[in-house]
């Protein structure tokens, strides 16, 4: 079993590989969106509640710094695990005929998914570094990696549930909802509304903002969501793959 994992794994990367273009815009994009948005951002002062309680006195410029890398990284990935699984479906079915396991098949398309996300935040933090320092790296990345593989799982299912183009709307307004405008400290009081912490980025959104700009991190209870809504996206994507697979399988068993 792990041979076969192994040899899927690296015939699902070489596919990644072939595909310049997806390359081209996970790196192109970032740069792009978070140069461009913190460039463009007047600097003009803005009262930032942190999560742990009390206040910070920073600008705008370093708010949009601190999460626009965050609502790329969520569109980017999202996008990702939509067409990955919609790439998926037929091809794995395929190595489901010609002998493989499911747990077989899956495994390698998580793999992929985890690393195009791990490629969207790589980037995306390095573009933020070089014109936004946050008062914590570590939570920061952790934070941003959360919120990338939630919703690159949340494009996986979207992709399965809506279709490609249906899918891809789905992921063009949800990042933008959730990180853009209910989590991010740029509007209103800066503080997220009580329908905001329904949303899958509200977790790690709140360890986002402790991160930027507090000396030390008081965001337990939220960091917990966030792995939460992480995993359980990925454990919907196990299931949903899965099932999507043996479809055919069980077809001809009951044939």
């Amino acid at each position: 079993m792990t041979s076969r994992v192994a040899d899927a794994t690296r015939l699902e990367l070489r596919e990644l590989a072939r595909r310049p273009l997806l390359l081209v815009l996970l790196v192109a994009l970032p740069l792009f969106f978070i140069t461009r948005a913190i460039a463009t951002t007047v600097p003009q002062p803005r009262t930032v509640p942190l999560p742990g309680g009390g206040e910070v006195l920073s600008n705008m410029q370093d708010v949009h710094g601190a999460t626009m890398a965050a609502i790329t990284i969520a569109f980017l990935a999202g996008l990702c695990g939509l067409f990955i699984m919609q790439s998926a479906r037929e091809a794995d079915r395929r190595l489901v005929v010609a002998g493989f396991r499911p747990a077989e098949v899956v495994v390698p398309r998580l793999v992929l998914i985890g690393a195009t996300t791990g490629i969207v935040v790589f980037v995306s933090l390095v573009v933020t570094a070089l014109s936004f320092t946050p008062q914590q790296w570590p939570p920061f990345v952790a934070a941003n990696l959360l919120i990338g593989l939630t919703y690159a799982s949340i494009g996986a299912i979207a992709g399965v549930a809506f279709g490609r183009l249906g899918g891809t709307y789905f992921m063009l307004f949800l990042p933008m909802i959730d990180l853009g405008i209910a989590q991010t400290p740029m509007f209103g009081d800066g503080a997220p509304d009580g329908w905001a912490t329904l949303l899958p980025g509200y977790g790690g959104g709140r360890v986002l903002v402790d991160a930027s700009f507090a000396s030390s991190l008081h965001v337990g209870a939220d960091l917990l969501v966030g792995i939460g809504w992480a995993v359980v996206a990925l454990a919907a994507v196990v299931v949903v793959l899965t099932r999507s697979i043996g479809r055919p399988a069980a077809a001809r068993g009951n044939g």
